[in-house]
């Protein structure tokens, strides 16, 4: 598996994956399938030489909360992220965590 690059990753390119599958692997043997639905552009400060934005993920059909932490976020094109991951919001279709990029 590879690794994307946080100093470099857009919301450009999380908007491109909007509604594409996505498994969260919140322990070693414990992860749900989700979906990325919303990316924000955000005007806060970053050192970093792409703008702050914020990325929201629905888990699919398991309303369980997990509390905040760093997840790994694995794409089915074989790269993750290992991100922090505040749950937002539950709904009928699971619940909606957030990624923030600053």
């Amino acid at each position: 598996m590879e690794t994307y690059d946080l100093s470099q990753i857009t919301a450009a390119e999380f908007k491109a994956l909007t509604g594409e599958p996505v498994v969260i692997h919140f322990a070693e043997n414990f992860s749900l399938p989700a979906t990325i639905t919303t990316v924000n552009e955000l005007n806060g400060y970053t050192p970093l030489e792409r703008s702050s934005f914020s990325v929201e993920f629905q888990t699919n059909g398991d309303r369980r909360v997990i509390p905040q932490g760093i997840f790994r976020v694995v794409h089915p094109d074989g790269k993750y992220l290992d991100i922090f991951l505040v749950p937002i919001a539950q709904d009928p279709l699971g619940t909606r965590y957030e990624a923030v990029f600053s």
